[in-house]
């Protein structure tokens, strides 16, 4: 017997919506949208999919449900493909009554979805609490009972009437940068990285972020054939308020270069009171003005590191060693400007190569104190084997060349052996303008072989971030980020870097950004929600907390952590001593990383401990202990 035909127009409805087979399609799209944002979930990481293309695929699956429903009872199925559904409406209402249901159906599946996923926070980026955890910049205040931890010295201008003392301020520009780095409790950035705010106009608390450091120095010169005075303010950048201003005016001044020098031992003094006096002997005494100026001279032209102004150079310091035949450091650049131009083409002289190591360890015969000499000559000795191969001039290492006393947190004194070498010519930044230029150009000349341009690039990376050259090598790694969105070594370097010069949002922003690439290792949703928690609570060692929670995630999992990075952690945190232990070891374990120490703002708050400064002044030595020649 035949059911009775349903009366009311719902009823003839739902027989309506029964005949048609929407329920049983309505069905078997939830069990199949079910199955396949499993499976998205699982597959979209592995093509580089983020959440945001997992967020896109439900929201379309649910925008499509109701008119997968129209298309469920306009047609059927059968053996012969896709049929308008046969038969006749009974009641002409059920179609407007199907639509306003499919619109009822419509907002309700889209108001539930919007309510669920607001919920889980979908809509929202897990940093979007930024602005509140983190407040805005404000202008700091200067305590002059604070000690000088950081310091910038910018390019000097020159003010001569002719504008034509470029060489000497820049001269000037690098002994007090050399003489302020001498000084172990306090950070000083790099040429290369204040030579961006050469006739800047940045403000001063702008500068300040930029590099984070507590002082900027800038100031100018003017010199004329009767006169020279240097003016130097030294700048509380963060707040700036101005800390002194100091002048020096001297007519006829015939040693310049100790003019320089006493110039930056009145602005160390007002740095620190505790330095050390021979930093300030002046191993260019009694040179003629005439040679101490064509010195300069060719030191500027060194500086600008072309073929032509390298052989500039060698005439200007050959000029300087006519005047004065023991002017030890016009020899050094003679010895790296003609080392630097055989890196210049694509075949070596061995001969050339050979001739300027020989001329290199003469100035160390002349003046075994010059930093200018001793870095020369030991950056072209562990250069030279690379070019030229071993060669009987150059005796290997001997067993004090290869040791380093380092600094035990016991009562007892630890002797660890270290690879000079390796140590020199990639751990540790140098300080003159000569050796710059040498580090720089064989780095350059290594990294093509060193896998992809991507491989090179992170490379640099970090070889720019050892030296202190952090807004380079933040540049680098955001190109690597964009070129190669897998690599997480460098993502998560690039956070690190962010977070270690101050630029805590970028930093975290970094982290989001590759959490929505989808990429294998990045930090998941919940993981930056927990990181904004903790930047709530403890500001910048917050997220060093949570740096140190992900190393030791990688070391549980049988992952190599280098231990410097372990230390730097615990040294964001202010956990002072286990930062001290753990980088006693990584510099007895040869850690390459470890005299990132001189140049990463986190160590700042430590640079006065008594132990991080002894293992600084242990470790110093290393770089200017060149091999002796034969017999010598």
């Amino acid at each position: 017997m035949n059911d009775p035909k349903p009366t009311s127009g719902f009823g003839q409805f739902l027989a309506e919506m029964r005949r048609r087979h929407v329920g049983r399609f309505a069905f078997a799209y939830a069990a199949a949208a079910f199955v396949v944002l499993q499976l998205a979930e699982i597959v979209f990481p592995a093509f580089g999919v983020g959440e945001a293309g997992l967020r896109l695929l439900v929201v379309a699956t649910g925008l499509a449900f109701p008119p997968a429903l129209v298309l469920a009872w306009m047609y059927d199925l059968t053996s012969e493909g896709f049929q308008r559904t046969g038969g006749e409406v009974s009641n002409p209402i059920l179609p407007r009554l199907a639509l306003g249901a499919l619109l009822i159906a419509t907002i309700a599946v889209m108001g539930s979805l919007g309510v669920y996923l607001d919920r889980q926070g979908v809509f929202e980026s897990p940093t979007a609490r930024l602005d509140e955890v983190l407040p805005a910049v404000q202008l700091a205040s200067y305590d002059p009972a604070e000690p000088i931890r950081s310091i910038a010295v910018l390019p000097l201008d020159d003010y001569s009437q002719e504008q034509n003392q470029a060489y000497f301020t820049s001269s000037m520009h690098e002994e007090l940068i050399a003489k302020l780095s001498s000084l172990d409790e306090v950070r000083v950035v790099s040429r290369t990285s204040v030579a961006q705010f050469s006739g800047t106009t940045m403000t001063m608390p702008e500068i300040s972020r930029t590099l984070n450091v507590d002082v900027v120095i800038e100031g100018s010169v003017t010199r004329s054939a009767e006169r020279t005075r240097v003016t130097l303010q030294l700048i509380h950048a963060p707040s700036d308020t101005h800390i002194e201003t100091l002048q020096w005016d001297r007519e006829d001044v015939g040693d310049m270069l100790a003019f320089q020098t006493e110039i930056a031992r009145d602005v160390v003094e007002q740095v620190s009171s505790q330095y050390d006096e021979s930093l300030f002997v002046q191993t260019a005494s009694n040179v003629q003005s005439e040679a101490q100026d064509a010195y300069m001279r060719g030191r500027y032209e060194y500086e600008q590191g072309t073929e032509e102004s390298l052989r500039m150079a060698t005439e200007y310091f050959e000029s300087a060693l006519e005047i004065e035949p023991d002017f030890a450091p016009a020899m050094a650049g003679i010895a790296g400007a003609r080392f630097l131009i055989q890196l210049e083409g694509d075949s070596v002289s061995t001969d050339e190569v050979l001739n300027a190591h020989e001329v290199a360890l003469e100035a160390l015969r002349i003046d075994s104190v010059s930093t200018e000499v001793r870095e020369v000559l030991t950056l072209i000795e562990h250069s030279m084997p690379e070019l030229v191969g071993d060669t009987p001039m150059i005796p290997g290492p001997t067993p004090e060349q290869k040791t380093v006393q380092v600094l035990s947190t016991s009562d007892e004194e630890d002797t660890t052996s270290l690879h000079a070498p390796t140590l020199d010519s990639e751990w540790v930044a140098t300080q003159t303008s000569f050796g710059d230029r040498i580090a720089e150009r064989m780095r350059n000349r290594a990294l093509p072989k060193i896998g992809s341009e991507s491989d090179r690039m992170f490379m640099e990376a970090r070889q720019l971030s050892l030296t202190g050259q952090y807004p380079e090598a933040i540049e680098r790694l955001e190109q690597v980020v964009a070129d190669t969105p897998d690599r997480s070594e460098a993502w998560e370097f690039l956070a690190r870097t962010q977070v270690s010069i101050g630029q805590l949002r970028a930093g975290v922003e970094t982290l989001d950004r590759w959490r929505e690439s989808g990429e294998s290792g990045a930090p998941s949703r919940d993981d930056l929600e927990d990181l904004v928690e903790l930047l709530g609570e403890h500001r910048e060692e917050g997220y060093w907390m949570w740096y140190l929670d992900r190393l030791d995630m990688r070391r549980d999992t049988g992952e190599h952590v280098p231990l410097i990075e372990l230390a730097t952690a615990h040294a964001g945190m202010g956990n002072n001593d286990e930062a001290i232990d753990l980088l006693v070891t990584a510099i007895r374990d040869g850690e390459p990383g470890v005299f990132s120490i001189r140049s990463d703002p986190v160590w700042d708050e430590l640079r006065r401990d008594p132990r991080l400064r002894e293992l600084g002044r242990q470790s110093q030595p290393l770089r200017f202990r060149p091999r002796r020649p034969r017999g010598g």
